[in-house]
């Protein structure tokens, strides 16, 4: 077995290319390997922004043999009586290159046939490579290209060289003029050498580029860099929280270098957030704070240089922060001359479709689907008019310089400028939160106002752009309507809100269709816009009823259990998802497949049932099935009542111990499908009204898929 190292050195690439580049070469590197009749042990990636690396472990030195057999003729036109080969097996054999004798007669479908059995010697390894590695290169694709060095290569940046060797031996491929061989090279400032790498050893390549201050391997760098960095806020108290920052940065330097610096004091009047979006977002920077979190006028600037190259560092990057806060300390004190409240009318200047309108028209509808949730909610008065407050001033921020220059503060400011203006702090806070969760795993609003607003904002948003056509299809969503429903339906389950999910949408959209009527007149219905109204309403809950499907299959769900829980009803979000944790766990319990089995049962033989009602008691001729409606009757109250209650893990236990037995007793001892017509339709019924008691309010164990037929 051998190994293989290969790199490909270029100039800077984008922090944000490395990752999917190189999750990118380890498929294509296997694929490549899979056409070839090859396998490897382990492929391990590593990167700088100057390079990009696959080392591959346990490559054999050649192809397995390929035995191949080619059919000829029917073995009675191949061999005469007496077994000889014929001129048809003679041509048959030279054609293929192999002797007559060693013609194979096998039987087939079709009868006897005459086949050559061809052994075909394997590759050497060295000799797939080049066309293997080349394709690789061409195949990996970037956000963005640059096309040079002839025609057919794009490539993120130009590539300036490319190692490449298998064990002790250079890989020979030609890329436009680029020749592989052994050679990568140093930290372009810190050492600048061209190094010779002798084998394919991981350990010894890491060791060279160490040496000339690289630290290829992504780990490592990161762990160094973080070491680093948390040295230095340590001495203040506090330690890295920025992630992500961590990870971009980590991506932008071969051998990191973090230098503390500072910046006036006279910034810290300007928002915390501000500042540190500033240095985070635009420059790169780590803030400093102190154990409290609050911000130090200081921060942490990582470079590619080295220790003695800091003062250099420090005053260049002091210099441009300054630059950058003074920019925003300027906006912070411009946007305060003028209000929020003030502002309002600049909104109608602002379209957020030109089919739904400005975002004054937007507020508006906001305000009005805030209301309608805060009184399903219960609202005091009083909060009542705070809401009304922060929904008219909620997107007031737009129209600052400050959120002009950061879009990603908008709500942040709305908050700062509306404390700064009196606001009270409850409406303040709601403009805040309203945006809230912004992405997958962020913060909910935490206010009761926050979250009224939150949940407005996003409906209408979501609404108003299904019903102007503009839903999500595959991959596309480009007004992250996936994402605005999953933070509906996070803040609706952590807060445990009973909210009436189709009742919302309804007023969603007739606050729409208050508003301007010709939104659904440019899709006429035969039937009336009442029609078209419902027919967008369907499509809003099946949109919904997905994004809760794919929301908790994401979380480790059954696909079956989803199903089977949403078949019952998910209007209520929170008690959707309450209902699906318990039968979750019943799910691993003794009980699980009886219950099931109750429920299947009585739904396959249910669903038969011309008519719907109650049971004629005078038509239950069995003792067995007059058995079975008195449990019916005996339990029915107690099963609703606990389900009323949520308490839905012992309502399931009850209707287990209830009707399992006596269920399973029925269809042993009563036939069901008697030529009596009353007879048979008031048993289904009696049956349908079990299956109803809790299929229909817990869940629909009927779509439960049995062990080996693809369930989990």
């Amino acid at each position: 077995m051998s190994n293989l190292l290969f790199e490909i050195g270029a100039e800077e690439i984008p922090s944000g290319y490395i990752t999917p580049a190189l999750r990118q070469m380890e498929v294509l590197f296997k694929e490549g390997l899979k056409e070839n009749r090859l396998e490897c042990t382990k492929v391990i990636t590593l990167a700088t922004p100057r390079r990009l690396t696959l080392y591959v472990e346990g490559v054999p030195e050649r192809q397995p043999p390929l035995i191949e057999e080619v059919q000829g003729p029917a073995a009675r036109v191949a061999f005469d009586k007496e077994g000889q080969p014929t001129k048809a097996a003679l041509g048959f054999a030279k054609a293929q290159g192999v002797e007559p004798k060693e013609l194979k007669i096998k039987e087939t479908p079709k009868g006897d046939y005459v086949f050559a059995i061809k052994t075909h010697k394997g590759e050497e390894t060295l000799r797939l490579l080049p066309p293997l590695l080349t394709r690789m290169i061409r195949s990996l694709s970037f956000p963005k290209n640059m096309k040079w060095k002839g025609p057919g290569l794009f490539f993120a940046r130009p590539i300036r060289c490319i190692m490449a060797l298998l064990d002790k031996e250079v890989v020979p491929l030609e890329l436009n003029g680029i020749t592989s061989g052994r050679i990568t090279f140093g930290h372009p400032f810190l050492s600048g050498k061209s190094l010779s790498i002798e084998r394919a050893d991981l350990n010894l390549y890491k060791e060279i580029l160490r040496q000339e201050k690289v630290l290829v391997d992504i780990e490592e760098r990161r762990a160094f860099l973080q070491e680093r960095i948390n040295k230095i806020l340590q001495r203040y108290g506090s330690q890295l929280k920025e992630e992500e920052l961590l990870e971009e940065v980590t991506f932008l330097v071969e051998y990191p270098c973090p230098i503390e610096c500072t910046f006036p004091e006279e910034f810290l009047d300007v928002p915390q957030e501000v500042v540190e979006t500033v240095m985070k977002e635009h420059q790169r920077y780590f803030p400093v704070e102190d154990a409290q979190g609050k911000l130090l006028p200081r921060f942490v600037v990582v470079t590619n240089r080295s220790p003695k190259e800091a003062a250099f560092c420090k005053e260049g990057n002091e210099r441009v922060l300054k630059a950058r806060l003074a920019d925003a300390k300027f906006f912070w004190e411009e946007d305060r001359k003028v209000s929020l409240w003030n502002r309002l009318e600049g909104l109608k200047e602002v379209v957020f479709h030109e089919k739904l309108g400005s975002y004054y028209e937007r507020v508006e509808r906001i305000d009005r689907l805030a209301e309608h949730v805060a009184l399903k909610l219960e609202l005091g008065f009083e909060e009542l008019e705070s809401l009304h407050r922060a929904a008219k001033l909620c997107k007031a921020d737009l129209l600052t310089q400050m959120v002009g220059e950061f879009p990603e503060l908008q709500g942040v400011m709305g908050y700062h400028y509306a404390r700064e203006e009196g606001e009270k702090e409850e409406v303040a806070v709601a403009i805040l939160e309203h945006y809230l969760p912004r992405f997958a795993g962020d913060r909910l609003p935490e206010t009761q106002l926050g979250t009224i607003l939150s949940l407005a904002d996003k409906l209408d948003a979501i609404c108003g752009c299904f019903s102007i056509g503009l839903v999500p299809t595959g991959s596309q969503d480009p007004y992250a309507l996936r994402r605005q429903a999953q933070g509906i339906i996070r803040i609706l389950e952590a807060k445990n809100l009973n909210l009436s999910l189709k009742s919302t949408l309804t007023a969603a959209l007739e606050n729409l269709r208050l508003q301007d009527p010709k939104i659904f007149l440019e899709k006429p219905h035969p039937l009336g816009i009442g029609e078209l109204l419902k027919k967008v309403e369907t499509e809003l809950l099946e949109f919904f009823r997905d994004r809760l499907y794919q929301t908790f299959l994401d979380r480790g769900h059954r696909y079956d259990i989803i199903n089977a829980v949403l078949a019952a009803g998910f209007d209520n979000v929170a008690d959707f998802s309450r209902r699906l944790e318990v039968i979750s766990r019943l799910s691993q319990t003794h009980e699980w497949q009886g219950l099931v089995t109750v429920v299947e049962r009585t739904f396959n033989i249910g669903k038969k049932a011309e008519a719907t009602g109650g049971v004629e008691e005078e038509l239950l001729q069995e003792k067995e099935e007059q058995q079975l409606w008195d449990l019916y009757k005996r339990h029915k109250d107690r099963i609703l009542f606990l389900i009323d209650k949520e308490r839905y893990e012992e309502a399931s236990m009850e209707y287990y111990t209830s009707f399992a037995q006596a269920v399973h007793i029925f269809f042993e001892k009563v036939f069901v499908n008697v030529e009596d017509q009353r007879i048979r339709n008031n048993r289904l019924l009696l049956l349908k009204n079990i299956n109803e008691l809790y299929s229909a309010r817990i869940a629909d164990l009927a779509q439960i898929v049995p062990p080996g037929d693809g369930g989990k």
